[in-house]
């Protein structure tokens, strides 16, 4: 399998959108459909909690909420998890590229510090605060119990540590041209 580095991605996405005439919100859309399938499928029926950040990844986590009905937050709220529910992480996607800190830091510390058995964790695309290129966390990072990564894995889950904030992988495809996949 290919591993792709965030400025690959990101020209894949471009190229999708610019050349194949995908509509970004295209891409949003089924991004947020594949992470709240592999949501119902492995928790189904239980409260979702989703941490939207303030671009992409926020955008595919609000699809995420509003296809199951959940509860969309952004860094900075008073966040109270539900009992028993699932949270998924879009805080930040592939394009972070400083570390976390303020509100962001906080809310990553407080999905860390939950009881796994009570509130599962998915990521979109990446845990937030992990480095898509080297792996490693930027000042704090989520740890996923599942990470549904877009179109192509990215080439820092391959790094040491990296699979243990990761949790099983899945890859997602969002209609990417099958020609941009295979060697941009």
């Amino acid at each position: 399998m290919r591993f792709v580095t965030r400025s690959e991605m990101a020209e894949i996405d471009r190229r999708a959108i610019e050349e194949f005439g995908i509509p970004e919100r295209s891409l949003m859309e089924r991004a947020g459909a594949a992470v709240a399938a592999e949501v119902e499928r492995r928790w189904p029926g239980r409260p979702v909690e989703v941490l939207c950040g303030p671009g992409r990844n926020g955008g595919d986590g609000r699809v995420v909420a509003r296809l199951l009905k959940g509860r969309a937050w952004a860094p900075g709220d008073a966040w109270n998890a539900a009992p028993r529910s699932v949270i998924v992480d879009a805080l930040f996607g592939t394009g972070l590229n400083r570390d976390v800190a303020g509100p962001a830091r906080a809310m990553i510390d407080a999905v860390n510090a939950l009881d796994r058995s009570e509130h599962p964790v998915i990521a979109v695309d990446v845990p937030s605060g992990l480095d898509a290129n080297t792996g490693r966390p930027r000042g704090a990072a989520v740890v996923a119990d599942v990470t549904v990564t877009m179109g192509l894995p990215k080439i820092g889950f391959r790094a040491p540590g990296a699979a243990s904030r990761l949790g099983e992988l899945v890859v997602a495809d969002i209609g990417h041209p099958p020609e941009l996949l295979g060697g941009a």
